[in-house]
C-alpha cells in the first residue's frame, strides 16, 4: 500500500510544513530527506499522501495556519495533492476597481497598503520557484505567469483568497490577511482558510470531470466544509446547520433563488443540506472528500435527474420556526422574501462588505443622511428605513422607504439603474444607524 508522505520545507522565514497523524491513530516516522532539505514523515499503511508547504508572511504563529490544515488533511480521503498555500497580510483598505476582462483575481481588484517589504516577496518567488521546478506537468510559461502574478499580487497589496489548481495533483493556494482578520479567532479568516484549503485537497478540479452544476457543487462544498471545520475550532458550540440555514436564506433573500453567483457558494449551502436531509447525500461524502473522486459530483448532480431539479426548485424554502430554520417545501418566493423582510434588524447582516460600506461610501451616507432624517420624521412618521450599497467600483446609492421592503427596492432601482455590482444592505431603521459596521454620519 502506498506510503503517507509530508514534505516539511526548512527556512527561516516562516515557511513551514505540518505532519499528520497516522490514520491508525499513531504518530508518523520522520526522517530527513536525501538531500537534507525537508523531514519526511512515513505511516505504514496509507491511502493519503499529504504534501503541503506552507509560506507564512504573518504575525500569526505558523502552528495556527499549520493546525488547521493538519485537521483538513485528516479528515479527507485519498487525497493525492502537493500543495503550496501562501499566505501575507494586508494594511488599511484604500481602493476598489472593477475591470472589464477576468484576470488571475479576477475581475475585482481590492487595494490595500502594502504591509510586506522587497525582502520577504524575493524570498517568497524563489521558495515559490523551487516549489515549481520539479512540476513537469506545468510548462516554463506557466510558471512564470504565476510568478509574476503572485509579485504583481504582493507588490501592490492586493486582496486574495484563491486556489488555482495548477494540475491535476498540484495545488496554489493564496490568501491575505487583512487587519480586521488578524485579531484573535476571527471566524471570517478561519472560514476562508478552510474553504481554501478544501479546494486544494479536491481530487478531480482537473481530472477531466466536467458537469452542468460544477460551479456551485464545487463552491458550496467547499463552503459547507468550512463552516462544519469552524464550529469545531471555534468553541462556541455553534450549531452549523443552523449557520448553513442561515447563509443559504439570507443568500437566496438577496441574491435571487438561481444557484449562480453572486453568493453562489453560500445558496448552494441550501442544495447540498436538502440532499442530505432527503437522504440522498451522504454528509460524511462531503467531509472527506470522496464526492470529488472519479468525477462521482459530475455524475451525482446532472440536470436530468429529477431529484436535482427538487433541489434547485427548493433549496431557498426555509423558515425560522420557534427560533430555528428549518426546510418547508410549501413555502412560495414570495413567502421567503417576505420572511426576509419582516425579521428584525439583527437579521440582517452584510457579508464581506463592511470595510466598502464604511470607507468607500462615506460621503454618500453625510450626503444623505439629513435628508432621511428629515424626510423619516416628516412623512414616514419617525419609523423609516435607509439602505445603502457600495458597488464594487466605489460607486454607491442608497434607498429610503417607509417600511423595509420600500426602503430596499428603492435602493435595489437605483442600484440597478446605475448598474452597480453589490448589495443594499439595511443602514437606519427609525432614525438610528443600525448598520453593524463601524461607520457613522457626520455630525
Amino acid at each position: 500500500m502506498k506510503k503517507l508522505l509530508l514534505l516539511l520545507t526548512l527556512s527561516f522565514f516562516s515557511i513551514q510544513g505540518f505532519a499528520a497523524g497516522c490514520p491508525d491513530g499513531s504518530e508518523p516516522v520522520k526522517s530527513l530527506s536525501a538531500d537534507g532539505t525537508y523531514f519526511v514523515f512515513e505511516c505504514g499503511g496509507s491511502s493519503n499522501k499529504i504534501d503541503f508547504q506552507i509560506i507564512n508572511l504573518t504575525d500569526f504563529e505558523d502552528s495556527y495556519f499549520t493546525d488547521k490544515a493538519d485537521y483538513a488533511s485528516s479528515k479527507m480521503t485519498n487525497t493525492i495533492t502537493k500543495n503550496l498555500v501562501l499566505i501575507y497580510p494586508v494594511g488599511d483598505f484604500l481602493s476598489v476597481t472593477q475591470n472589464d476582462e477576468m484576470d488571475f483575481l479576477g475581475s475585482v481588484h481590492v487595494s490595500h497598503e502594502r504591509i510586506i517589504d522587497d525582502s520577504q516577496i524575493k524570498k517568497t518567488l524563489q521558495t515559490v520557484k523551487k516549489f515549481l521546478a520539479n512540476k513537469s506537468c506545468i510548462d516554463a510559461r506557466g510558471k512564470n505567469d504565476l510568478l509574476n502574478n503572485i509579485e504583481w499580487v504582493l507588490k501592490n497589496g492586493l486582496y486574495s483568497g484563491l486556489q488555482d489548481p495548477l494540475c491535476r495533483d498540484v495545488r496554489f493556494v493564496m490568501m491575505s490577511v487583512s487587519p480586521e482578520q488578524r485579531k484573535d479567532n476571527n471566524k471570517e479568516l478561519l472560514s476562508l482558510f478552510f474553504h481554501e484549503i478544501y479546494h486544494s485537497l479536491q481530487n478531480d478540479l482537473r481530472n477531466n470531470c466536467s458537469g452542468p452544476n460544477d460551479l456551485w457543487v464545487i463552491e458550496a462544498a467547499a463552503e459547507y466544509f468550512a463552516k462544519h471545520s469552524v464550529s469545531v475550532f471555534d468553541n462556541s458550540q455553534q450549531d452549523y446547520v443552523q449557520s448553513i440555514f442561515h447563509w443559504a436564506l439570507q443568500n437566496a433573500s438577496r441574491h435571487g433563488f438561481k444557484l449562480e453567483d453572486p453568493g453562489v457558494a453560500e445558496k448552494g449551502l441550501g442544495a447540498l443540506r436538502l440532499k442530505i436531509e432527503e437522504g440522498w447525500l451522504d454528509e460524511s461524502r462531503i467531509l472527506n472528500g470522496s464526492l470529488f473522486h472519479n468525477c462521482a459530483r459530475v455524475k451525482e448532480f446532472q440536470d436530468n435527474d429529477p431529484k436535482i431539479q427538487y433541489l434547485k426548485d427548493n433549496w431557498f424554502k426555509i423558515e425560522k420556526h420557534n427560533g430555528a430554520y428549518r426546510f418547508n417545501t410549501s413555502m412560495t418566493k414570495a413567502d421567503v422574501k417576505n420572511q426576509f423582510l419582516n425579521s428584525d434588524e439583527e437579521e440582517i447582516e452584510t457579508v464581506n462588505y463592511n470595510t466598502k460600506l464604511d470607507e468607500v461610501c462615506r460621503g454618500l451616507i453625510n450626503n444623505s443622511w439629513n435628508g432621511y432624517l428629515d424626510i423619516n420624521k416628516n412623512e414616514f412618521n419617525s419609523k423609516g428605513y435607509m439602505f445603502v450599497v457600495a458597488g464594487e467600483d466605489g460607486r454607491c446609492e442608497s434607498g429610503i422607504g417607509s417600511t423595509k421592503e420600500h426602503a430596499l427596492n428603492e435602493c435595489t432601482k437605483w442600484q440597478e439603474e446605475n448598474n452597480i455590482v453589490g448589495t443594499c444592505e439595511l443602514y437606519g431603521r427609525s432614525g438610528e444607524v443600525v448598520w453593524d459596521g463601524h461607520l457613522k454620519p457626520s455630525k
